[in-house]
């Protein structure tokens, strides 16, 4: 045996088949890749693998029988010992194995490190086996292609049912439904939703029958575990949707559910038209736009008019109604007491129809969360998520309520099953970068924000992720070069020039940002100027309004601080009263709210008890939040600022060079009173210089790179 080995040395037959297999692996490894690139079928790498192993002991052999010779390939048999070169062949193999094992080397870095798997983003269902499916929308094969209502209710009475089983991971309807109409292959759809089995299916109707497919497919192999076909006579749709999908489940547990037996209830529109309307509410709501939320609220409403008795509707129109309440969506300056009016009969009605819908226990808690009203919401959470295990939205909510306990991981976990379940939401998918940024980690930020753009390519959130997490690091040059682009892209969205504007402001552009046009970054920008009286028009001009935001209420206080001094604090009292009275009849807890800058103006407007009551707040959220490793950069000035109320002057130099030192800056930063704290301090002169060089630095990039596109 020991010669017989030793043979198989000389003739270079091991160190063949150690080069044979890595150039095999980084072969498979490559294609692999590019079908992955291509959505190309699985069954290719399948066969490349077979072809790779055949060929395996085809070269050993040759490499046996044959030996490399100065005059080409011989029999080995035919060369004679004292002539031999094998050896040198063999020294050439050695410097070519070790220059393979170096691309290998090369090979897993890019696989782990340049292009990681989709997958790398889990959540803790994921990580346990358990198994994953996501209900694609049913294609409409019918001759007049007018059953889509039909095709997508099937889908979405079979994902209902699945979502509320213990035992199944179920995509949330946001990103399942994102394909229809879809020819993207089923493979790139399961890396993409992060399953393992997609659930698709057809119907066509053709005269009074309907038959309808469906098929379970394994993502990994692209082969069919188990596929059925129905014919109905087409009489009651929903008759038959529902007895459609109870056959699909009870045959899906078969093969996905095991013993899983949760009782799951349907609840439908008792009208096709309604049924309708609700789904196109659905559609559009899911887009997470101003227009398109409004555009889905019209139909919930339309649904409610054919159908006054459809739970589904009433909940969503009360969903719609929160969302464009929030900021994002063009509701700063809405009346929350008239959103409640709107919402409170929808979800009552909601309720009283269907006790046990998830979807309306999740939104009440949704208002809950809206109205600080934490330990309701975390409840109602609770709730909706033992009724449907697979609710991505009630996870993304539930997390808020974890954040204002301190539970930061708890949080996190919440945002990361969220996402897992609903990858195509953009609106998970930010709440979660913003966490990743907090916790930092700012490469998985912008790999989730990278996921947006290449799911929803140009989408107005996926451009306000990107611009969030730009100035958050500092880099406010690229942030307006982005907004720039989302203007091109969405002339109409007030919130990019915004962005645009104030990104002009930090990087000290002062005359481009009054060209915009926008009042509070103006205001900002004349006071940097010394332009007093025009920054007093526009303070005027604001405390005229009815309800003048909390905002412009802090804004007048900070103008009497810099330009009346001493004399200005009976001002700054009757503004800090005003805020006050206009947060409490807002029911707003602002007394448990970690609000430096509502702080600073308080103590100057000698309310100094009120502002010791933020303080301690302050005192104990930053504690755990320093502590836990969670603090988003984009919130570390204000811990600056707090720490100098708190009038420990030394750690707030230390964290101003912190803030300086990640690369932030603020053209604002030499006319704020609270930084002249620091003014007796021998470091406050060279904090100024770095400041003001960052934000030069900043500007000339910004402009040098508007200069080359122009």
């Amino acid at each position: 045996m020991g010669s017989f080995w030793n043979e198989l040395k000389r003739r270079n037959v091991v160190r063949v088949a150690v080069a044979y297999a890595l150039v095999a692996w980084v072969a498979l490894q490559v294609i692999d890749f590019a079908l992955e690139v291509i959505s190309a079928p699985h069954w290719i790498l399948q066969v490349s693998a077979l072809l790779a192993g055949i060929g395996f002991p085809a070269v050993l052999v040759f490499a046996w029988v044959y030996e490399v010779t100065p005059e080409g390939l011989k029999l080995e048999k035919e060369v004679k010992r004292e002539v031999s070169i094998a050896q040198q062949t063999g020294r050439k193999l050695d410097r070519a194995i070790i220059g393979i094992l170096v691309l290998v080397v090369v090979t897993l870095g890019l696989r782990l490190f340049v292009f990681p798997d989709d997958n790398a983003i889990r959540s803790d269902a994921d990580r346990s086996g358990v198994e994953s499916i996501a209900v694609l929308p049913f294609e409409d094969y019918s001759e007049n292609r007018d059953q889509e209502y039909f095709s997508k209710g099937i889908a979405e009475e079979i994902l209902n049912l699945l979502a509320k089983t213990n035992s199944l991971r179920v995509a949330a309807r946001t990103s399942s439904f994102a394909f229809a109409g879809d020819d993207t292959d089923i493979r790139e759809i399961g890396r993409k939703l992060q399953v393992s089995t997609v659930l698709e299916g057809s119907i066509r109707k053709a005269g009074p029958t309907v038959r309808i497919t469906a098929q379970l497919i394994d993502v990994d192999s692209g082969y069919h575990l188990w596929s059925e076909t129905y014919d109905r006579d087409f009489v009651d749709i929903f008759k038959i949707q529902d007895e459609i999908a109870a056959s699909i489940i009870n045959s899906l547990k078969v093969h996905l559910l095991g013993d899983d037996s949760t009782p799951v209830v349907s609840e439908r529109a008792a009208n096709v038209d309604a049924y309708s309307a609700y789904l196109i509410g659905r559609e559009r709501m899911s887009l997470r736009t101003q227009q398109d939320i409004i555009a889905a609220r019209e139909q919930f409403e339309e649904a409610l008019q054919i159908d006054p008795d459809y739970a589904p509707a009433h909940v969503q129109l009360a969903h719609a109604w929160l969302l464009l309440e929030q900021d994002r969506f063009g509701g700063a300056d809405m009346d929350r007491s008239l959103v409640d009016a709107a919402v409170n009969p929808h979800l009552s009605r909601a309720l009283e129809l269907a006790p046990d819908l998830p979807e309306a226990v999740a939104v009440l808690g949704f208002q809950h969360l809206r109205r600080f009203r934490y330990a309701e919401a975390a409840a109602a959470f609770d709730r909706a998520l033992t009724l449907n295990p697979n609710y991505a939205l009630a996870y993304n909510w539930r997390a808020d309520t974890a954040y204002e306990q301190g539970r930061f991981l708890d949080m996190l976990a919440d945002k990361e099953r969220a996402y897992a379940l609903d990858p195509m939401s953009l609106e998970i998918s930010a709440d979660l970068a913003y966490e990743y940024r907090s916790f930092g980690r700012p490469d998985d930020a912008d790999r989730v924000i990278k996921r947006m753009f290449d799911l929803h390519p140009g989408h107005v959130l996926a451009y306000q992720a990107a611009l969030d997490n730009l100035d958050a690091m500092g880099h406010e040059s690229e942030a307006a070069l982005l907004a720039e682009q989302a203007i091109a892209a969405h002339p109409d969205d007030a919130n990019f020039k915004d962005w645009l504007a104030y990104m002009l402001l930090e990087m000290g552009l002062l005359d481009e940002t009054i060209a915009i046009g926008l009042d509070e970054p103006n205001f900002t920008a004349f006071m940097l100027q010394g332009r007093n009286a025009d920054a007093k028009l526009v303070i005027d001009r604001q405390l005229r309004e009815s309800n003048p935001s909390e905002r412009w209420l802090l804004n007048a206080s900070f103008y009497s601080e810099i330009v009346d001094g001493a004399a200005g604090r009976p001002q700054r009292a009757a503004l800090m009263a005003r805020l006050i009275a206009k947060l409490d009849a807002e029911k707003r807890p602002w007394k448990n709210r970690c609000a430096p800058w509502f702080a600073d103006s308080l103590q100057q407007a000698g309310f100094n008890d009120e502002a010791d009551i933020i303080l301690d707040v302050c005192r104990q959220r930053y504690g755990q939040r320093l502590e836990a490793g969670y603090l988003c950069p984009c919130e570390w000035f204000g811990l600056v600022v707090f720490t100098l109320l708190d009038n420990d002057i030394d750690l707030a130099v230390q964290r101003t060079e912190k803030w300086l030192d990640d690369g932030d800056s603020a053209s604002f930063v030499k006319i704020l009173p609270v930084f002249k704290r620091l003014a007796d301090r021998p470091e406050y002169a060279s904090l100024l210089a770095r400041n003001d060089a960052e934000v030069a630095r900043e500007r000339a990039h910004y402009l040098a790179v508007r200069q080359a596109r122009n």
